[in-house]
């Protein structure tokens, strides 16, 4: 049996005037983000993100694919359009249409063999007369009509379950033989990704987000019968979105800045914006929290009484957004906190599964896994909206058609596309005049030789990552062993900024001697911040951020083979199987997908040398774009 999950949708943007302008492709380009999004100016047409707009849904696009039960391929459609989220320009929002086709070619496979497709939404009538009937009160009489007609107009134009069929129909044409299609609640296909992903034979299962249809947060059990709804916070309750203004109020772009304030909030003191956060959250005494402030329709001009202006974009970081990120990532995970011990009091469960766009603060679910509240944590690898595809197709699997769960972890996800060396021979030839190539035996040998010299590294090998982290397939590599090496790879390389942190990349067998474990046991997805040991702290201080943390990837023999004798031979030479990875990209592109793009982004960055699978790769001279980058010193 096949199943197909689908998260995304088609959108065209919408029109203002003589351009097209949506939300996202405004907010990125206004240089006062916070401004342009929270504004009720002509020329943003479709509603601001504090009004929940339902054009917010559909970035993320990707696809997945269940055969008998077990995830066989996912990819992100970015990966291959190359536009983060993929939304392309006007706001156009692109279907997965590639990634539904590698999905289906690696399991040898058309349309036609489909059984069933499941959808990662479920937009209906009552869906949509439950989202007004809950913002509605909170609405003023000089916005309540256009936010409502606003919800009605892009679900009948975009996302209803009627617009979804007639787009599934255009982007896979004419069938002899249709699949079953499945709308699966956003929120559900969240749960079932997180439950059936983690191997537990029962859970409590915590998804909070954004929002989906009406909702941004649910609670549910999962057993071998099935996933049973029990509680669920509706709109206008969404620390998701708070959180995502607060990140814009920063100078940074909603859905990508997110990753920044976490880092950020390190730096900060959370007790000086702590009253003022406070202000903007309404926790019950169950432990939900709603968040009305967001609909109100001066929102922008409260948040800017309560801390001054905002950032604009392209201004410095002061000790001001320190602080309020870090009175704002400690709301967040108190709020979660707080509803979680309510949850567990209720329902008596020991183990939880974490999914949706929140559960991707590493910070929030290391603390969680370490606080001794459940015996056992489990965070979706890939909690955005792109991981709602697997989630979806085993929600069909699993719930709708009552197969039994396999209660087995997903070990990897190296579910996307792979590239034999003879594709990566014929791209090194057409680039022959920029590069020096060979091929070589033990690949891992040469890396971890270069490390040692001071080298930054792009590893490409085996099949791409599935979700938003770089775990050994698609990475840039470097020597931790000194704090001058975060610096140059930031600023030199990943073209960032610079308070951001690195990842330790460890050997899953002594992840503890460098880096404190309890109650997480293992991290093979980074999906959980540490503390750093005195080891770590002393030996490996590229990887260790200011606050002396870590998001620790442990990495196992049998899972990553390649990349785990990679750091065993940094290890054998240096006494450290540590390395430092992170994603191999740049600041504003997906990461990569093909031989292609790992190429293009070597010749465009200092990244000192490419290890494409078998082909140790350099540049020709001349060919560096910036000069040789300083040396760190391996005795600092």
């Amino acid at each position: 049996m096949l199943i197909l999950g689908y998260a995304g949708h088609q959108r065209h943007g919408w029109k203002s005037g003589h351009k097209l302008q949506s939300r996202l492709r405004h907010s990125q380009s206004h240089p006062l983000i916070f401004d342009s999004i929270t504004s009720f100016g002509e020329d943003v047409e479709d509603l601001p993100l504090n009004l929940f707009p339902l054009d917010g849904v559909g970035h993320d696009s990707a696809a997945a694919v269940l055969r008998d039960g077990q995830l066989t391929a996912a990819a992100a459609e970015e990966r291959f359009n190359r536009f983060k989220h993929s939304t392309a320009a006007g706001g156009k929002i692109l279907p997965p249409r590639r990634s539904v086709e590698f999905c289906l070619s690696q399991n040898g496979a058309g349309i036609e063999d489909v059984d069933h497709l499941a959808f990662y939404c479920d937009f209906n009538d009552a869906a949509l007369a439950q989202r007004i009937q809950a913002v509605e009160p909170y609405l003023s009489s000089k916005i309540k009509d256009r936010v409502i007609s606003g919800y009605r107009a892009v679900y009948n134009g975009t996302v209803s379950n009627e617009s979804i069929l007639a787009e599934i129909d255009e982007l896979f044409g004419e069938r002899k033989q249709k699949p079953t299609i499945h709308f699966v609640p956003h929120h559900l296909s969240h749960a079932a990704s997180a439950f059936y992903s983690s191997g537990y034979p029962e859970a409590g299962i915590f998804t909070i987000d954004g929002f989906g249809e009406k909702s941004s947060s649910i609670f549910a059990i999962g057993t071998a019968g099935g996933i049973e709804l029990v509680e669920e916070t509706m709109l206008p309750g969404s620390l998701g979105v708070l959180y995502m203004m607060m990140t814009a109020f920063l100078g940074f772009r909603p859905l990508d800045g997110e990753y920044k304030v976490m880092g950020l909030a390190s730096y900060g003191n959370p007790k000086t914006y702590r009253k003022e956060i406070d202000g903007l959250l309404e926790t019950a005494a169950d432990g939900s929290c709603r968040t009305t402030v967001l609909l109100r329709d001066d929102f922008g001009e409260h948040v800017k009484s309560l801390f001054g202006p905002p950032r604009g974009y392209a201004e410095a970081v002061t000790q001001r957004e320190m602080d309020i990120a870090a009175a704002l990532q400690a709301g967040l995970e108190e709020a979660v906190f707080c509803r979680l011990e309510q949850l567990k009091k209720n329902h008596d469960v020991d183990r939880i599964c974490l999914s949706g766009g929140v559960a991707l603060n590493v910070v929030m679910t290391g603390k969680l896994a370490r606080s001794g509240m459940f015996k056992q944590t489990y965070v979706f690898p890939a909690s955005g909206d792109d991981g709602a595809s697997v989630g979806a197709a085993q929600y069909v699997y699993h719930h709708v058609l009552k197969r039994p769960p396999l209660h087995k972890a997903v070990a990897s996800m190296s579910l996307g596309p792979a590239y034999d060396n003879e594709r990566v021979l014929e791209a090194l030839q057409t680039n022959a005049e920029k590069l020096n190539f060979h091929r070589a035996d033990h690949i891992e040998e040469v890396v971890a030789d270069a490390l040692i010299e001071g080298k930054v590294v792009g590893w490409f090998r085996g099949r791409m990552e599935f979700g938003p982290r770089a775990l050994g397939n698609r990475s840039i590599l470097a020597d931790p062993r000194s704090a001058d090496m975060r610096e140059i790879v930031n600023q030199r390389v990943k073209l960032r900024e610079e308070f951001r942190p690195f990842a330790p990349a460890a050997l899953a067998e002594i992840a503890d001697e460098y880096f404190d474990m309890d109650g997480v046991g293992r991290s093979n997805f980074m999906e959980f911040v540490v503390p750093a040991r005195a080891a770590g702290r002393e030996k490996v201080k590229a990887v260790v951020h200011f606050d002396g943390s870590a998001r620790i990837q442990t990495v196992e023999r049998h899972i990553n083979g390649s990349f785990w004798k990679v750091i065993a031979a940094f290890g054998s030479r240096t006494g450290i199987p540590v390395v430092l990875n992170t994603s191999f990209n740049v600041r504003g592109e997906p990461i990569v997908c093909t031989p292609e793009d790992a190429i293009r982004c070597f010749l465009s960055t200092n990244i000192d040398l490419l290890a494409l699978e078998d082909y140790i790769v350099s540049k020709k001279a001349g060919r560096v774009l910036a000069e040789d980058m300083a040396k760190p010193n391996l005795e600092d």
